[in-house]
């Protein structure tokens, strides 16, 4: 309970702007991002970002409106996502995953007149089954980027943050059950397909304890600094906590935490041309300082242990070739590269490269069309989800007794975003998995599968 009393003020200051705005307030809200995630420079010459559209109109969206000019903006969405194995793996299935989310934004210069200061509170309801472990004994990368973060689960809480901007938001403070997500080794661009590899951030990274992304939250804090419109530098300290909230995300207990992970990074946000060619550069590292056991999988070996893991990681996007008046409208391609620190690490190491064009049909300025592969390469002694069903004595003769291990895996994922029209959103998808949960021992599979995306 040493939390409690900064706890209960956070949540008095969260709750009274919804009684003072409209006397009540439930909220709604997407998996959504942070606002400085990549966020546009202040006074720059970037195209604004799309408008955020919406189902519900007419009563709906007057109330919205009313709510909004009151400081309370709320958000809902339903993200679901079905996916198919139609060859290899272990055997053919298709799974469903849903997630129905909620957010309320609270603007205290409109409630308070307290200037660049905001509040965040989100929620999910998660649902569903991993195709990944169902069809394919791949126990790492699912080709449902929703699917995880508690599974199964009634009401998660996610975010539950504050932020203040200083100087025309140049410094930017957030504070509060946060994570390092949004501001390190990660870009909403990697979202546009549907798997989980590269979504919205590196697979390796999120399977580290220090490192927590959407649903998963830890208490944070976080500065970033722009010195020039195009540059900035980003500082976090985060607690580490294996269960990064939880089932519920509201598992806060002290015993679960095991050290603490500090971030820095920096990046370039360059615009080239009269045709405001966008560009996102990035270099970064994370430090756990957390106890790590070896990963000896040997029954007689003793457990050797390490103090602190490393992630370490640079990215890139750039775009080619602009199709229309929005900031990710055009011919755009992304790449990056991340290392964990092997003998500890789930993945030690992956890069992707990718290619997306938004926009590239007249008339239909929303519509994506999104490729990536993906190489993850896995850390040493890691076990295998599929084992022999007789033992490994054909693996290795000189050690009978040990497991097959997981070594290395590839993915390839395609998507067209088709933007059907206000808040809705359906896209079909296409991935192909090489040595599925890295054994070598599971068929490359295919796998066909649908994303759609309603925001209300």
């Amino acid at each position: 309970m040493r939390h409690f009393p900064f706890i209960a003020v956070f949540i008095a200051v969260m709750l009274l702007p919804a009684a003072q705005a409209w006397g009540q307030s439930t909220s709604t809200g997407p998996g959504a991002r942070p606002e400085i995630l990549n966020a546009i420079p202040p006074d720059s010459y970037y195209p604004p970002p799309p408008p955020t559209t919406h189902l519900l109109g007419g009563e709906v969206g007057e109330w919205r409106k009313s709510l909004s000019k009151k400081g309370v903006d709320i958000l809902l969405d339903d993200w679901s996502e079905f996916a198919g194995n139609i060859s290899g793996g272990t055997r053919k299935a298709q799974d469903f995953a849903g997630q129905v989310a909620i957010e309320v934004d609270f603007d205290w210069e409109k409630i308070l007149n307290i200037p660049d200061f905001t509040t965040t509170i989100t929620a999910v309801q998660r649902h569903g089954r991993r195709l990944s472990t169902d069809a394919l004994q791949d126990g790492v990368v699912n080709p449902q980027q929703i699917y995880g973060g508690g599974g199964n689960v009634l009401i998660h809480l996610v975010y539950f943050y504050a932020q203040k901007k200083w100087l025309h938001e140049r410094i930017i403070l957030t504070a509060g059950r946060y994570a390092p997500g949004p501001d390190f080794d990660s870009s909403p661009l990697q979202c546009l397909v549907m798997g989980q590899a590269t979504c919205s951030q590196p697979r390796a990274t999120t399977l580290t304890d220090g490192y927590s992304s959407w649903p998963g939250t830890v208490w944070s804090m976080v500065l970033r600094v722009r010195p020039t419109k195009p540059t900035y530098i980003t500082l976090g300290a985060y607690e580490t906590s294996p269960l990064k909230g939880g089932t519920a995300g509201t598992d806060w207990g002290g015993d679960h935490i095991t050290g603490a992970t500090l971030a820095i990074g920096g990046g370039y946000e360059p615009v080239f041309g009269a045709h405001k060619l966008n560009g996102h550069y990035k270099i970064g590292m994370l430090w756990d300082t957390s106890r790590h056991a070896y990963n000896e999988v040997d029954t007689d070996a003793p457990t050797r242990w390490r103090h602190g893991q490393m992630i370490s990681y640079i990215a890139f996007d750039q775009m080619l070739m602009r199709n229309g008046q929005y900031s990710d409208s055009g011919l755009i391609i992304l790449g990056g590269y991340t290392h964990v620190t092997s003998g500890i690490s789930v993945i030690s190491d992956q890069a992707y490269v990718g290619i997306e064009d938004v926009g590239q049909f007249a008339g239909r300025p929303r519509d994506a069309l999104g490729l990536t592969w993906s190489a993850l390469r896995y850390g040493p002694n890691i076990k295998s989800i599929w084992q022999p069903e007789h033992g490994a004595i054909l693996l290795d003769p000189l050690a009978p007794d040990r497991p097959l291990l997981a070594s290395r895996e590839s993915i390839f994922d395609a998507t067209y975003n088709v933007h059907v029209g206000e808040g809705i959103d359906i896209a079909p998808d296409f991935q192909y998995f090489w040595r599925p949960g890295g054994s070598g021992r599971v068929k490359n599979a295919a796998i066909l599968g649908i994303n759609a995306h309603v925001t209300l």
